[in-house]
């Protein structure tokens, strides 16, 4: 018998970023490789099946480029996100701690549900800790417990954080907590108390521009701006602050001057992300204040400034992991907390609600999302982005200008002397 030869096909998840006379640009979202290769050796495999792999550099099979005739790449991808859920293995809960804000956004995307003075209470804290209690008697999670503090504005129920937190410290129940918040009420005492209670992931702290802009959108006064900032100042040596620059239609102007004056102006070493503000409720006014993918594109070059293109695989949002739970105000459970308070998309209650949610065969179930968006190149990267946005708010996630703008970043950070060239693995030319 012969030897059996290596036979290829020519990755889904390739990107062109550049195409020249003599050699492309070429990106693997699955692999994260890139590099240029010749244009011959681009057109020995482009949209082709067997290709055998002594006809062809063996480093494009390497680096992902091209992938056995045989391998089934999205069941491939699906198969990584499974294992991804599976070996998480650990417990997830966004605690809503209270309805009532301090603020008024106008893009809410709790704008039915907002500014009720319903707040949770003891007793239903107390059917948090035992539903928690029976998940780790079940399942006997290897990892600790996630907490996500939300709301409104979560700081108005501390009461309810610093309860929960002392009950879940007497079970000897290992728990680390991330804090949404608009920042107002943030101050050194209580931040050096948070961490203490167990805040010791991100506190997400959003921001929507300059002072009168802030001020418009979210409801509330200028001096709350300067408050806010100072807030993070003080804090932001305590706790991993995290400061979201919210981009909308009436904030895109505001981001370039806003990040100098919290670089520059007030020394704020936190870290910093630009985020596209998009209606997640049909009756929001984001509805026509939502910012164009350009303009959103030009606030993120901003804020990340010269960083190297993102090399980052994506797994899909905490929605879709097996043990993820939304608990509102009254016990209520969600799987979204996008969808707090609505009704139909309530799941359960805490007080009798011990197994798993199902998300099989439904909008949360990865292989549905998958084949949403099976012939995106970006699909490894993203995985769909957010679920409810896209299957129950409808928006579209605009591929096209996202492969686009994938292209140029690629082109901005790797083009030119940037990129790596494979001159000790280049065939002979052909003749």
């Amino acid at each position: 018998m012969g030897m059996e030869k290596n036979i290829y096909k020519y990755s889904r998840y390739n990107i062109v970023a550049q195409d020249t006379r003599d050699k492309v640009l070429l990106y693997n979202a699955y692999s994260l490789k890139y590099r240029y290769i010749q244009r011959y050796d681009f057109l020995d495999i482009y949209n082709k099946c067997n290709i055998d792999l002594g006809d062809v550099p063996v480093f494009l099979a390497e680096e992902g480029f091209i992938v056995p005739v045989e391998l089934d790449e999205i069941q491939k991808l699906k198969d990584d996100i499974h294992k991804y859920q599976e070996n998480a293995d650990f417990m997830f809960l966004s605690i809503f701690t209270t309805l009532s804000c301090n603020f008024r956004c106008v893009y809410c995307f709790e704008q039915k549900q907002l500014c009720q003075t319903e707040n949770l209470t003891t007793e239903t804290a107390d059917e948090i800790i035992a539903f928690i209690k029976r998940r780790y008697a079940e399942h006997q999670f290897k990892k600790p417990l996630k907490i996500k503090w939300f709301g409104g504005e979560p700081l108005l129920n501390m009461e309810i954080i610093r309860y929960i937190s002392n009950e879940l410290h007497k079970n000897k129940i290992d728990y680390n907590a991330k804090l949404y918040t608009n920042g107002r009420l943030l101050t050194r005492e209580l931040a050096l108390e948070l961490k203490e209670l167990g805040v010791t992931d991100e506190v997400v702290i959003p921001i929507d521009g300059l002072a009168s802009t802030y001020a418009a959108l979210k409801g509330c006064k200028e001096e709350d701006f300067y408050e806010v900032l100072n807030n993070i100042k003080d804090c932001e040596n305590t706790l991993r602050i995290v400061i979201h620059i919210n981009v909308s239609e009436a904030s895109k102007e505001d981001v370039q001057p806003l990040f100098n004056l919290l670089k520059n102006d007030y020394g704020i070493k936190s870290k910093i992300v630009a985020v596209r503000v998009a209606p997640q409720n049909t009756d929001t006014i984001m509805d026509t204040n939502d910012v164009s993918f350009e303009d959103y594109q030009k606030a993120t070059d901003i804020v990340k400034g010269n960083r190297r293109f993102g090399k980052k695989r994506g797994y899909g949002c905490e929605a879709r992991l097996p043990d993820y739970y939304v608990i509102g105000t009254k016990g209520e459970l969600y799987i979204c907390e996008h969808l707090i308070g609505q009704q139909e998309y309530m799941v359960g209650n805490i007080k009798d609600q011990s197994k798993r949610i199902n998300r099989t065969d439904t909008i949360w179930d990865s292989n549905r999302i998958i084949d949403d968006c099976i012939e995106c190149p970006l699909l490894p990267l993203c995985v769909g982005q957010c679920t409810s946005m896209r299957f129950i708010d409808n928006i579209d996630c605009q591929k096209e200008l996202r492969i686009e703008d994938t292209k140029k970043r690629l082109l901005e950070f790797y083009g030119g002397d940037n990129i790596r060239h494979y001159e000790e693995d280049r065939k002979p030319e052909k003749i």
